[in-house]
């Protein structure tokens, strides 16, 4: 959002804190806020803290299904979405199953954007199947979220953990080029971390492969030969240019393809990332359903239409900023 908008001198506070000082308009960090364990009370102390007009950004809904009266007794929820209505022109919720709730919730002017982050590049991207990915010299990522459990992010761990190994084990064998993208779980960095000693980073890959239950599938070694850690958007950008594709379990780890218009395909959990792939039409399957191709269902894919899509959510986001009175730099 910071990149996207033209907000001159800013202040942060975030939720439990209260402004202590004047503003002409507050943004909020949409994120995923509507969830059961939330706490709802410091959200709306803030909101209480700001004598002005805000506007949340890529409000999102989180539950390990599509079940959108799951919140439906929550009154700090209903608060929540009563405050954002008073003091905001409208709602941005990244796809359907939110603006489901946010409905039930009492919420109006309810418009469906996505991610912000998809238009890190100021513009909506266009993505286009490389030849490449057709042949066995493809070059892929994959992003992982190996520390799964059993939680409000997803509904099926074991068998998430599973198919981590089963795309691997693809990759490795179907792929000249791959590299493994960690996102902020320690062992899976500890593996990418050359600092760390080599049976420690040895021993890191060894516990994630077990999560995996994938030790018939590949040794320690080879996971570390293609492990990568990144320290910015940039950085993780670069290392993903000269990919054909990305395939995982991460938002915004296959999003990078998409940045640089390129397909990726999804193994979903939860409503979460079952909403984004939804609201972009992107590929993706549930981690319970038998086995696909990934290639071959991104050469296959729909991308006229996903890019429709792209376009659609990109002209309401630029609308939101527009009538909530933040100045967007896009092209």
């Amino acid at each position: 959002m910071l990149r996207e908008l033209d907000l001159g001198e800013t202040v942060r506070v975030g939720f439990g804190g209260t402004l202590s000082q004047p503003v002409e308009r507050a943004i909020i960090r949409g994120s995923t806020y509507l969830h059961k364990h939330f706490n709802f009370d410091d959200a709306n102390k803030t909101l209480d803290s700001i004598d002005a007009p805000m506007a949340i950004v890529g409000l999102g809904a989180q539950n390990p299904t599509q079940d959108a009266s799951y919140l439906d007794g929550n009154e700090g929820a209903r608060d929540f979405i009563a405050r954002l209505n008073e003091k905001s022109a409208s709602i941005s919720v990244r796809g359907d199953f939110t603006a489901a709730v946010v409905e039930r919730l009492g919420g109006k002017n309810i418009r469906v954007t996505g991610c912000p982050s998809l238009f890190y590049t100021l513009s909506a991207p266009q993505v286009r199947v490389p030849e490449m990915l057709a042949m066995p010299e493809r070059s892929v990522g994959v992003s992982i979220h190996s520390g799964l459990s059993a939680n409000i992010f997803c509904h099926a761990p074991h068998e998430a953990r599973a198919m981590h190994g089963r795309v691997i084990a693809w990759a490795l064998e179907n792929a000249a080029n791959l590299s493994v993208f960690e996102q902020g779980v320690l062992r899976e960095y500890d593996i990418a971390d050359h600092d760390l000693p080599f049976d420690e980073r040895r021993q890191a890959a060894s516990e994630v492969i077990a999560r995996m239950k994938a030790e018939e599938l590949f040794s320690p070694e080879r996971l570390m030969a293609h492990m990568v850690s990144v320290k910015s958007i940039e950085e993780w950008l670069a290392k993903a240019r000269d990919l054909d594709a990305i395939l995982g379990f991460r938002f915004h780890g296959n999003m990078v393809a998409l940045l640089q218009g390129k397909p990726c395909y999804y193994y979903v959990y939860d409503s979460r990332l079952t909403e984004f792939c939804d609201v972009y039409g992107l590929p993706y399957q549930d981690v319970t359903e038998d086995w696909r191709d990934p290639a071959q269902a991104m050469i296959d894919h729909d991308w006229d239409g996903a890019n429709a899509r792209i376009a659609a959510c990109f002209d309401e986001m630029k609308a939101f900023y527009s009538e909530n009175g933040f100045a967007a730099r896009f092209a």
